[in-house]
């Protein structure tokens, strides 16, 4: 199992072998949906249960009969944004040759703050929101970035590029996040973060 694989199983592990039933990720898919909508646009703590079931069309009863709390809803919120992020930047890289692949990421991430529903990443976010080091949302924001690290430290290892990139390729795509969540345009530092890339690539490609 890779190590990106393992990473996103042993979330799964984390989160729902002992908080969350089982039928729930089966049966409230609608639910799961809005709940990650709202927590997407208006933050965790601001989204109540009440506004929750009336956007899935819930009863408050139906909801707590499949997530004993709204921290459980969350962190099967999380999950699934977790699948998403990463099905969606394996479609993008899928065509690619591999030693395209790691400034491919960084043109994801810019091509994602510049759609029109992009409110930052819901694990800065989450975490953000719940510092206790327990909490699930944390737990699931820590878990999603060990995966999405995993990933490209086999990015930069099938492009022949030093293991040791793949935290800066990381560190940069991150700073696109926040720095596009905060101020709305971050045209400029995605050039930035391009040109840094093919500076650091290249110093590397020097020093071999």
């Amino acid at each position: 199992m890779s190590t990106d694989r393992f990473t996103s199983a042993r979330m799964r592990a984390i989160l729902f072998a002992v908080y969350l039933p089982n039928a729930a990720m089966k049966k409230s898919p609608t639910l799961i949906d809005a709940a990650s909508q709202l927590f997407h646009r208006q933050g965790f703590h601001a989204t109540g249960v009440e506004q929750l079931c009336q956007e899935a069309g819930v009863s408050k009863k139906t909801l707590y009969r499949y997530f004993p709390s709204k921290e459980n809803l969350i962190a099967a919120a999380l999950d699934k944004r977790h699948h998403d992020f990463m099905a969606a930047l394996e479609q993008r890289l899928e065509p690619l040759a591999p030693n395209s692949r790691p400034a491919a990421y960084l043109d994801f991430i810019a091509a994602w703050t510049r759609q029109e529903d992009f409110h930052g990443c819901a694990f800065i976010n989450a975490a953000a929101e719940y510092s206790a080091a327990n909490a699930l949302a944390r737990l699931a924001a820590q878990a999603h970035k060990q995966a999405l690290r995993a990933r490209l430290a086999g990015l930069c290892r099938d492009a022949g590029l030093p293991a040791g990139l793949s935290l800066s390729l990381f560190i940069l795509g991150e700073g696109l996040i926040v720095s596009a969540h905060v101020s709305g345009d971050a045209a400029a530092e995605i050039q930035a973060a391009r040109q840094a890339w093919q500076t650091l690539c290249a110093g590397r490609t020097a020093a071999a």
